[in-house]
């Protein structure tokens, strides 16, 4: 069967490479940024500090690694339960490229206005065609751009308020294989069965789910200057609705042919409904003197939107739901920065301890195997000219083990441990003219 879920390189589903500068600080300083772009997507309230025109272009490498080790997967017991056949998948992460654009622009001396392309959620990771868990998960790939045009105002010389619009269109492809053996037996018995060689693993056929959505929502936020070294931020990222229509494909071995009688595991389309969750973003930064700064933040998301994801087939195949039960998630940074003497150049570290909604094993998707996980970044601000920097950035994401005790749409249990890691990358331009 096909499984719809949303696999993505951050805890949860944020992505939160938005910005080469913040990630040199582990994001610690987003909601009250003003010398970057990102603050049309992390507060745009930010953006009427900025004088003249600023555009800001990144691109990053996100390097993930995600092993599983098997302990006890295993065919139903209904059925046996004989051990899955199979290798251990392989390392499922594959490396993904992320970039974003930026731009602002001072309207007047207390409108401005922005405009961000960026991927707030983006992903690809494949196993082994053969491996224990081929009726869960092969293939997940998803890819969400967004266009978010905003305005802010200046509302006191200490008050900024700002809003945007946001576009997104979301592309998604899934498959896994399916045992039509299993499906056999559970369906006719053994003798009508075992006669035509569909006995569990004996009998693979494959599944696929590609599709799209076009979906819209808003973000808000408020700058707040309390003095000239502190300065406070909060922004508010509304949920965004997706209605994904798709095209589903199934591959199903000749000796099987009987189990699409009925109008079953036939090509047709389908249509899932996906939330994209809300957040708040709360930040500070205070400069404690002319060489020194310190930033921290907090972002909570709405996770417990995802109950489940129900996948509806237009045929009469029944519908395929993923029982996920995610839970609400906090996410904490705090960041150092390090200014030259002479302005040229600036260094900066940070840390972020990010939780993972995914309640339990029981809950965990070998498509989505997330676990929390700690950020410990650095980063390097090169003045080139007087109105050009260049940022570079790397980050290490430690993870906690991820135990998966999940059973499939036949009743087959995939058990045992993933072990993951995260590298990322990156380089910025920032232009002032």
């Amino acid at each position: 069967m096909v499984f719809f879920s949303i696999p993505t390189m951050s805890a949860g589903i944020a992505v939160m490479e938005q910005s080469v500068k913040e990630l040199g600080q582990a994001f610690s300083g987003a909601p009250t940024n003003i010398t970057d772009g990102s603050m049309v997507f992390f507060n745009p309230g930010a953006m009427s500090q900025v004088r003249g025109r600023l555009a800001s272009m990144a691109g990053y490498v996100v390097a993930p690694s995600a092993t599983f080790h098997n302990s006890a997967s295993q065919l139903s017991p209904a059925l046996g339960g004989a051990p899955l056949r199979g290798n251990e998948g392989g390392d499922a992460a594959n490396l993904v490229f992320v970039p974003n654009i930026y731009y602002v622009q001072e309207l007047t001396k207390r409108v401005a206005f922005g405009f961000g392309i960026n991927t707030p959620v983006g992903m690809r990771n494949s196993y082994d065609s053969g491996w224990k868990g081929r009726y869960q998960a092969l293939d997940s790939e998803i890819a969400v751009l967004n266009f978010n045009p905003s305005l802010s105002l200046k509302v006191t010389e200490k008050l900024s308020l700002g809003a945007g619009f946001n576009v997104q269109y979301l592309r998604t492809r899934l498959t896994n294989a399916v045992d039509f053996g299993s499906i056999c037996l559970q369906a006719l018995g053994p003798a009508p069965c075992a006669g035509q060689g569909l006995l569990p693993q004996a009998a693979d056929g494959h599944a696929s789910l590609k599709g799209d959505s076009v979906g819209f929502g808003y973000n808000f936020g408020a700058f707040y200057a309390l003095n000239q070294d502190t300065h406070l931020g909060v922004s508010y990222r509304f949920r965004v609705a997706h209605d994904v229509h798709s095209n589903a494909n199934f591959s199903v071995p000749d000796s099987a042919a009987v189990l699409t009688q009925g109008d079953r595991f036939v090509d047709t389309h389908a249509r899932t409904s996906v939330t994209l969750p809300d957040n708040v973003l709360f930040g500070f930064s205070h400069r404690l003197n002319p060489r020194w700064a310190i930033s921290a933040d907090a972002l909570w998301t709405h996770w417990s939107l995802v109950r489940e994801l129900r996948t509806d087939f237009l045929s009469a195949q029944r519908d395929d739901v993923v029982d996920m039960k995610w839970q609400d998630t906090w996410r904490y940074a705090f960041g150092i920065n390090y200014l030259s003497e002479g302005n040229k150049w600036m260094l900066r570290t940070g840390f972020a301890y990010d939780q993972t909604p995914v309640p339990n094993a029981q809950h965990r998707s070998p498509r989505i195997p997330d676990s929390s996980r700690y950020w410990l970044t650095a980063g390097v601000t090169y003045a080139v000219l007087k109105n050009v920097n260049i940022h570079a950035a790397y980050a290490h994401l430690f993870m906690d083990d991820a135990t998966i005790n999940r059973r499939g749409a036949t009743a087959d249990l995939l058990a045992g441990q993933y072990s993951e890691q995260v590298n990322i990358g990156g380089l910025q331009m920032d232009w002032r003219f």
